[in-house]
Parts: structure tokens; C-alpha cells; sequence
């Protein structure tokens, strides 16, 4: 399947950030390590192909045509590589429309209606129904199997749950490791990354009085309680944003990160703000509007500045550990009010 026009568009700078890893790994002087045998299966998308992951080494013998994508990320990630997920679960949704509701970025990503029994209704995948769709290849995440529904799965076919065991690999990580199991080149990867990375720049060229500017995401955590959140760090780093004081830069720092009480919300003195107000799907209209109504709000440095954004979820979904097309669609949504903010206007 041919990248979509948009998104072709929508991508030429993170290659020579990032891609030189791949290419890197690729190289030896000598015998080749087991790891470089890994690396030469990308380069050339040979067969059997074999990856690390979270739950250790997996095999793919032949190129994959009944492929299991569990989540929304992973439709994602096979649209970029021009794959088709053979099934795909659109949980906790009941079909492709509401599935692109909440996901809109997805438009144009995937064929047909999900299958709604491959999740159970305690939110793990249903080995008997995924086992009745003989797939060759299955795609979750690490929380989406324990080690004993991992032993279940990879007993159908190679199931592949991330590379990083206690967080979510990062989407390059990812686009890697799904383009060596589906027989794809690093050139194709590496183009990808360099046609987000160009868009990225060119967005960030738009936004020079934000240039070195701090930010802070605050996310609903509690009972009208606020918490810094870093999942949507890459691409604000990328727009040139710099962590305002409290926001985490590593996960590690994030189980940690300050919190914010209706009380003490001066706090948030970042120069540009970004507020979660809801939890998942749920509306919290009332922690909503007493953030708006709040004094103290409107005489925070972001108000002034008018970079002060109320995110949708549909928005934090995009950037809650996102992958390029997310990113990109929500720049398309949060670049032009940023361009016009008087923050940015300051500087021209």
C-alpha cells in the first residue's frame, strides 16, 4: 500500500538524527554477532528474520500476510510501512467509526471492520479467537500480555510485545522492529523518520518566538489533580520547546513529577502550557471550567502569552506516546494557534 499523499507531504531531518544507528548496526570488520545478523536482516529484508524483544528473541521464517494488529499504534505503524494488518482490534470501540472518532489520524490506515472478539472484556487478547484467524504474526504490547498469555500467544505465531520491558518502545524503535519482521529495507524506515523530521522542522520554523521557550504538560491525575507528564515531550523538544521547571524529561522522573492542586495552579509558570483536563474518553467538565474560571489562571505567563492549550483527549491520545502520524496531525491542530500567539508574535 502507497504512503498517502498527505502523508508524504506530512515527512527529511530525523534521518540524520536518528537513522545513523540503523546503518550503523549494519556495519562489522569482522564475523558478525548475532545482533549484526539482525541489523543485516533489515538492511536487506531477508528471511527467517529475527528480533530481540521485551519477552525475549522472536523469529519470522517467511514474510508475514495474516498479521494480528491489537493496537491502534500498530495499524499505524504497518500503514507507514505501505503493510495490512489480516485482522485488527479497534478495543474498547465496536467499530472502525468510532475507532476513527477517537483516533482520526487513522483515516485511510486500514481496510474494513475490526474483528471485536479478539479482546476480551477484561482487556487482554482472547487466545481462542485470534488462534481461529491462524495468524503468522501477532502485535501487542508489553502490558498486553503477562508472561503466560505471551506463552499462549507465541504458541499461534511470533507475537511481538516491544522492545523496551517496563515502557513504551519508542515508535522508531518500533517502526524498526515491524519493518525487519515484514521484510522491509532501513532505507524505507529511514525515509519515513526523515519525512517526519522534515515536517517537524518545517513547523518549528514557523514558531521562532518559541525558540528555546519552556513548557510543561500538566495531566489530570487524580480528583482536580494536575501531574507533569513527559509523554508528549519528543515532539515539543522538536519544536524547539525546552522543559519548564518540574517537567520530566525520562520516564523515570515522570512516576515522580510534580503535582498541582486548584490551589496552588500558579505554579504551572512555564511559557507555554499544555492542560489534559479529562481522563480517557471521560469528559470533566467541571475541573474544566474551574481551571478557566480560575484568576490565577488567567494571570499565568502562558495566558499572557496566549499559549495556554486545553488538549482534547483525542489530542492527548495523539501525543500520549504517539507515533509520526499522530504527532504530525496534532501539530496540524496546535501549530497555527501557537503561530498567532503573542509569544511567537513578539519576536517577528
Amino acid at each position: 500500500m502507497p504512503l498517502p499523499t498527505a502523508r508524504k507531504r506530512i515527512t527529511a531531518t530525523l534521518a540524520a538524527l536518528i537513522g545513523a544507528t540503523l546503518v550503523l548496526a549494519g556495519c562489522s570488520n569482522g564475523t558478525p554477532s548475532a545482533e549484526e545478523d539482525q541489523g543485516s536482516a533489515a538492511v536487506s529484508g531477508a528471511f527467517p528474520a529475527t528480533i530481540d524483544t521485551a519477552r525475549g528473541e522472536i523469529t519470522v521464517e517467511e514474510k508475514p500476510e495474516r498479521i494480528i494488529a491489537l493496537k491502534p499504534r500498530h495499524i499505524e505503524l504497518l500503514h507507514l510501512l505501505g503493510e495490512e494488518s489480516f485482522e485488527y482490534s479497534a478495543a474498547p470501540f465496536e467499530d472502525s467509526e468510532s475507532l476513527l472518532e477517537f483516533y482520526p489520524w487513522l483515516e485511510g490506515s486500514f481496510e474494513g471492520e475490526p474483528a471485536t472478539n479478539l479482546i476480551t472484556a477484561d482487556n487482554t487478547p482472547s487466545p481462542e479467537a485470534i488462534a481461529a484467524l491462524d495468524p503468522d504474526l501477532i502485535l501487542t504490547n508489553i502490558w498486553g500480555a503477562d508472561d503466560q498469555l505471551y506463552s499462549q500467544l507465541s504458541q499461534i505465531a511470533p507475537t511481538y510485545v516491544g522492545i523496551d520491558p517496563d515502557t513504551q518502545t519508542s515508535w522508531q524503535d518500533e517502526l524498526a522492529a515491524l519493518a525487519t519482521l515484514t521484510g522491509h529495507d532501513s532505507a524505507s524506515v529511514e525515509e519515513i523518520k526523515a519525512d517526519y523530521a522534515s515536517e517537524l522542522a518545517a513547523a518549528a520554523e514557523r514558531l521562532p518566538g518559541l525558540q528555546g521557550k519552556t513548557f510543561q504538560v500538566a495531566v489530570l491525575a487524580g480528583d482536580n489533580i494536575l501531574q507533569l507528564s513527559d509523554y508528549a515531550n519528543e515532539p515539543l523538544l522538536g519544536l524547539g520547546l525546552e522543559p519548564g521547571e518540574g517537567q520530566p524529561t525520562t520516564g523515570v522522573e515522570g512516576l515522580t513529577a510534580p503535582k498541582f492542586s486548584l490551589e496552588n495552579v500558579d505554579q504551572l509558570t512555564a511559557d507555554v502550557l499544555f492542560i489534559i483536563p479529562e481522563k480517557g474518553t471521560t469528559p470533566n467538565t467541571e475541573f474544566k471550567e474551574a481551571l478557566r474560571s480560575d484568576p490565577r489562571v488567567a494571570e499565568l505567563p502562558s495566558a499572557q502569552n496566549g499559549t495556554l492549550i486545553y488538549l482534547t483527549p483525542q489530542e492527548w491520545t495523539a501525543l500520549n506516546g504517539g507515533v509520526s502520524t499522530s504527532y504530525l496531525w496534532w501539530l496540524d491542530n496546535a501549530v497555527p494557534q501557537l503561530e498567532e500567539s503573542a509569544l511567537n508574535q513578539s519576536s517577528e
